[in-house]
């Protein structure tokens, strides 16, 4: 008994090291910036010095959402991956693999509080009052922020849950959504959030866009297509892949404009334009799934044919 306690509370703290470390990873593109604050709109008080901004562990900013929410994703991503490999080589058990969520989201849910708490703390809280009380627009831009940051901290849980114990076709679909913002995360390593595309950058982002394609491409091939149900996962994952890269070129235009900013009626309208613009043929989403498939179907054929290889009789 003792002996089962000791292992049980082992596989709890090889849990909480694979969730917090998980999370880090997710946040890297952003600690890799010195993780100060973006400059606001709305700061109390104004600076053009961006080393002025105090240190936050989330890039909260109208122009950095994709971001806040790739780095999110992307640590649950990466949970439920290492919680699968280890599940699969007996390291980890249900309390490990609980704990690694815990830690995940722990660390996460700490992340969204403290950059609201020093977001809100610099903001200029005058101006306008909303209705049934004085809310002011700063106020309100930090709750949004904060409450949207808090869905895709419970976006990735529920990915790390999926990628890490479900069966191959859900973990495939988390594993597409995951790839979309594993994207995104890979642009911001190469162009911090919130700042302009230097001219040495664009060729890493051009190499960058068919990260995704790719990487769903290879979860399709992971999970295999000799089924009906791997064949449907596989067009869900690739229908994923295409309306997720549109959704945030869309969102990236609809927020990164200030020209719509005061007016969200309209931000809305255009972004649901450029989605849809997005989708189509003229758009830059379709092509990375074609990609993907050509990528899943060549990446499936040659797993299947290697483990036949593998477990073919010698010749005597």
């Amino acid at each position: 008994m003792h002996g089962g306690e000791r292992s049980s509370a082992q596989q709890v703290v090889v849990g909480l090291g694979v969730g917090i470390g998980s999370a880090v990873v997710g946040l890297l593109p952003w600690i890799v910036t010195g993780m100060r604050l973006p400059l606001q709109n709305t700061w109390a008080t104004p600076t053009t010095d961006p080393s002025d901004m105090p240190i936050a562990l989330l890039p909260f900013s109208q122009y950095a959402v994709t971001t806040i929410a790739a780095v999110l994703l992307v640590g649950g991503a990466v949970t439920g991956i290492v919680v699968r490999v280890l599940r699969d080589r007996g390291v980890l058990g249900r309390s490990g693999s609980l704990a690694a969520l815990g830690g995940l989201v722990g660390l996460q849910v700490v992340a969204v509080v403290e950059t609201a708490v020093v977001t809100g703390a610099g903001m200029r809280m005058d101006g306008t009052p909303g209705t049934g009380g004085d809310i002011s627009a700063s106020q309100l831009y930090v709750v949004a922020l904060a409450v949207g940051s808090l869905v895709c901290v419970a976006v990735a849980a529920v990915l790390a849950v999926l990628i890490g114990r479900a069966a191959p076709g859900g973990a495939l679909v988390a594993l597409a959504l995951a790839a979309v913002a594993l994207g995104v995360w890979a642009d911001a390593l190469v162009v911090p959030p919130v700042e302009s595309v230097g001219d040495g950058a664009g060729a890493a982002l051009a190499v960058l866009r068919w990260l995704p394609a790719v990487a769903v491409g290879a979860a399709i091939a992971w999970t295999g297509l000799r089924t009906i149900g791997q064949g449907v996962g596989a067009v869900v994952a690739l229908g994923v892949l295409w309306t997720g890269t549109a959704l945030i070129t869309a969102v990236s235009y609809a927020l990164g404009s200030r020209v719509y900013l005061p007016y969200p009626v309209e931000m809305v309208s255009a972004g649901a334009t450029v989605f849809v613009m997005a989708l189509g043929p003229a758009g830059a989403s379709l092509v990375p799934v074609v990609v993907a498939a050509v990528v899943g179907v060549l990446g499936a054929v040659a797993v299947r044919w290697w483990a036949r290889r593998r477990h073919r009789p010698e010749a005597v």
